[in-house]
């Protein structure tokens, strides 16, 4: 039986992998850049329930892996930096086209 961090844990994996997938679809679509908005509700059209700041942090921890960029800037009306022009760096893109999970990212 999964104990409840270890689901939490699970479910952290997933959705840093659907964010980057996401990132991939717009580059392989020829689309313009996403920013932390447009994550966020590809997330809600998912059923992923996740506030605009998780989005955020998550963004974040992927930067940290090494697995995208993005500018991040202070927006003065919502007061909180948003995410620019998020990209794949190649460690990113190769994890995406292998689709092969790993202790960070769960393909499903």
């Amino acid at each position: 039986m999964t104990t409840e961090p270890n689901r939490e844990l699970v479910r952290i994996r997933r959705r840093r992998a659907m964010m980057l997938q996401f990132i991939r679809d717009g580059h392989e679509g020829q689309m313009s850049r996403l920013d932390d908005f447009e994550i966020y509700a590809l997330m809600q059209d998912m059923g992923t329930t996740m506030s605009r700041n998780q989005v955020m942090t998550m963004l974040q921890d992927l930067q940290t892996l090494g697995l995208v960029t993005f500018h991040s800037e202070w927006n003065e009306p919502n007061e909180r930096y948003v995410a620019k022009e998020i990209m794949l760096t190649a460690a990113g893109t190769a994890l995406v086209l292998r689709r092969k999970s790993n202790d960070d990212v769960l393909f499903d």
